[in-house]
């Protein structure tokens, strides 16, 4: 009986271990992903690489440096506006027209991601920084861990 206890606690701590290494939980800091996500929210994030991205997933990456804007942690959750080998959005193409950043192409490539936020006029994104690494991707969130509140849509 003993020994079937302690086989059922190591499964247990393994299973633990495991489930820590793939999932993340983030909370949302700031305005840039309403009505989706809003301050105080909680995510729950699977640690994902690269090419398991999608198009139109949201993702948690990490800051880029070159970000002109101080957030209080490294992490920022993001829209997959599109991945490597797809064409560049046009809102991202003009927006880096005014910006003069330039952009080699007219695909994202390979390595990269294109992001934007879901509240556009209140979110630094692709459009202000350009083409986000890769490496940079934490994982593609899962679910919303908070209710909404009432009043929310």
């Amino acid at each position: 009986m003993l020994k079937r206890l302690a086989g059922v606690v190591v499964a247990a701590t393994c299973l633990v271990v495991v489930v820590r290494r793939r999932l993340v939980v983030v909370d949302v800091q700031g305005p840039s992903m309403e009505p989706t996500l809003y301050d105080g929210d909680r995510v729950l994030v699977r640690r994902a690489p690269l090419a398991a991205v999608r198009t139109g997933d949201l993702v948690v990456v990490a800051l880029p440096d070159s970000a002109d804007f101080a957030a209080a942690e490294p992490w920022v959750i993001k829209r997959v506006a599109a991945t490597a080998g797809e064409h560049i959005p046009a809102v991202i193409r003009h927006s880096w027209a005014e910006n003069e950043i330039d952009f080699a192409g007219a695909v994202v490539p390979e390595g990269r991601l294109l992001l934007l936020g879901d509240n556009p006029a209140r979110s630094g994104d692709s459009r202000h920084w350009g083409f986000t690494a890769g490496d940079a991707v934490l994982g593609v969130v899962t679910r919303s861990m908070r209710p909404r509140a009432k009043g929310r849509a």
